[in-house]
């Protein structure tokens, strides 16, 4: 856990020296926002509000998850192995891309609710949905942009990988959210959650078993 949490901080610390990614994250979540605004995103129905949110935040998802290895390359990576080993490495950055999707996630449904208004009947549910779908967001692109990074940066793998594994999460989590929109009972979402929790444990348990046979030199 010390490792983990040395690591965490470490992570912070380049975060917030890498000012440029911060600002094109920012700028992108309200530009993106503002764009849809403009194009007549304030008559969305409840459905289009539902998308319009979800594939602002998935490629936010994406933006970020791309830049999870990039203080891992090189010499560095000889660095990392020295002072912690590949089970903390990627239990560390699964922690901190969740923490940072979580957070740009609450910006763009803060923003959303600005320009579009606030349409959710169950902000609770609503936000269980959205703090779940990003989890499950941040683990797969994390694991995906990892293998990638130690197969010589290919993107298009990533991509290839990631996408079959985010789409029935995007799928569960679109339910969720649009059931807190519309007020549905809990009973009929609390099924749904449990099986969006189980996906994500699932997926989080994969990363952690492959990531050690894959991040070796």
């Amino acid at each position: 856990m010390l490792k983990i949490g040395l690591l965490l901080q470490r992570y912070a610390k380049q975060e917030l020296r890498n000012s440029n990614a911060i600002f094109s994250l920012g700028l992108y979540l309200i530009g993106i926002t503002y764009l849809i605004y403009l194009l007549g995103g304030s008559n969305a129905s409840d459905n289009s509000w539902n998308t319009l949110l979800w594939v602002v935040v998935f490629f936010a998802s994406i933006m970020q998850a791309s830049r999870s290895f990039e203080f891992e390359s090189g010499d560095y990576f000889y660095y990392y192995q020295s002072i912690a080993g590949p089970k903390e490495t990627i239990v560390a950055k699964l922690i901190y891309n969740s923490l940072y999707m979580l957070f740009l996630s609450g910006i763009a449904w803060g923003l959303f609710s600005l320009f579009y208004g606030n349409e959710v009947y169950q902000p609770i549910v609503f936000a269980i949905g959205l703090g779940l779908g990003c989890i499950g967001f941040s683990i797969i692109l994390t694991l995906a942009n990892g293998i990638a990074e130690r197969s010589g940066r290919n993107a298009t793998l990533s991509t290839i990988l990631a996408l079959p594994l985010t789409l029935p999460i995007l799928k569960l989590v679109s339910t969720i959210n649009m059931y807190a929109m519309v007020g549905a009972p809990f009973d009929e979402t609390a099924t749904i959650i449990g099986s969006l929790v189980t996906l994500d444990i699932a997926i989080g348990l994969l990363a952690y078993i492959l990531f050690p046979y894959l991040w070796q030199d």
